[in-house]
């Protein structure tokens, strides 16, 4: 399969597949330097844009995210005047149904399309990482309202949230695995007595052999600075990164807090459903401090929730979301909380009065 027809008269287009290692990284010199000269001469191809948009349909993925095509083309330029920052390998998202080997061929074609558009780059930077070895670290970020799967090199697959970053330390699994988290992830981490796999998240430290769980991070402004709830197995969750051997142990079915002043709060058996329900793209706040909903809401929809009267700031929220529209949201909280919201640009304020 070709890629799009050419406007005006310019080099026929690379194949998908070529496309699609370019934007993985992948591509031999002479390949990547003829996909750059094509996209030089294609900024804005409307042929391009309606073939990625067709693709959508063929996609099993399609269903859970939100693409923006137009987005997804500058992220593809930005990439390439950037040469550092690589894209994301195209994986399918957890919620994502197997496709019939009838479509292998369609998935190839759309992946330039979840490349760029899945709002997730890799980029390698010489920094020095938590436990102080200068090394070749990799950053993986997500951008606002965006998600992506990530797989590490043991095999174990972490599912990053919107408006989070994952730092795999530099020498993963030689001999320790480490991993640095803000913003929220789902661990999936493959089973490994000789290396405990660690994750550090806002001055936590979670430690654990081979099981499932997820965490979270807030700014610590009202909302718990850390909390970890486990799937399957058990972790140590440890409130303080000091390199001492202590913590809770967490267990299938708990969640561990920590609060911002580095106590460790542990509740047995009260994980749901609810704690992964982001992997399939739904938000849900059951009680939510307003703390933790403006947390969420500038993670998936880039908004900073303010609130103008203190009488509001300590009511909560119970809501569940999927693929809303971001004045949609904020029309439902106006509503929950019994508050005016007003909305102006990236900023949303929340001010005592009617709803409208």
């Amino acid at each position: 399969m070709r890629g799009p027809t050419t406007i005006g008269d310019h080099s026929s287009p690379p194949e998908w597949e070529t496309l699609a290692r370019y934007l993985a990284g992948e591509s031999p010199d002479d390949e990547a330097a003829r996909v750059r000269a094509w996209l030089d001469a294609h900024p804005g191809d409307a042929a391009l844009l309606r073939t990625l948009d067709g693709a959508l349909d063929r996609l099993a993925v399609a269903s859970a995210m939100e693409i923006d095509v137009e987005d997804a083309l500058r992220q593809v330029a930005e990439r390439r005047d950037n040469p550092d920052v690589l894209p994301l390998r195209p994986r399918p998202m957890p919620s994502a149904l197997p496709a019939p080997r009838w479509r292998a061929h369609g998935l190839r074609a759309a992946a330039v399309l979840l490349v760029a558009a899945t709002g997730a780059v890799v980029w390698r930077a010489t920094r020095r990482t938590a436990d102080g070895a200068a090394g070749s670290a990799t950053t993986y970020a997500t951008a606002a309202g965006r998600r992506d799967s990530v797989r590490l090199p043991d095999g174990s697959r972490v599912v990053l949230a919107p408006g989070s970053r994952l730092v795999v330390a530099a020498g993963y699994g030689a001999p320790a695995r480490v991993v640095e988290l803000t913003g929220e992830g789902y661990f999936d981490v493959r089973h490994d007595d000789a290396h405990t796999f660690t994750v550090r998240a806002a001055g936590t430290v979670i430690r654990d052999v081979g099981t499932t769980f997820t965490v979270r991070t807030g700014d610590g402004n009202g909302a718990p600075r850390v909390r970890v709830a486990v799937r399957s197995g058990a972790v140590l969750l440890d409130g303080d990164d000091d390199g001492a051997a202590r913590g809770v142990v967490l267990h299938e079915g708990d969640v561990g807090v920590v609060q911002a002043d580095g106590s460790t709060v542990a509740r047995q058996g009260t994980s749901t459903d609810d704690d992964v329900a982001w992997t399939q793209g739904r938000l849900v706040f059951r009680e939510a401090p307003l703390a933790e909903v403006r947390d969420e809401l500038r993670r998936w929809y880039g908004i900073e929730l303010r609130v103008a009267d203190p009488a509001i700031a300590g009511r909560h929220l119970t809501a569940s979301f999927a693929g809303d529209s971001a004045d949609r949201v904020l029309h439902v909280l106006g509503l929950a909380l019994g508050a005016r919201v007003e909305r102006r640009g990236d900023t949303a304020v929340v001010r005592a009065g009617t709803p409208r």
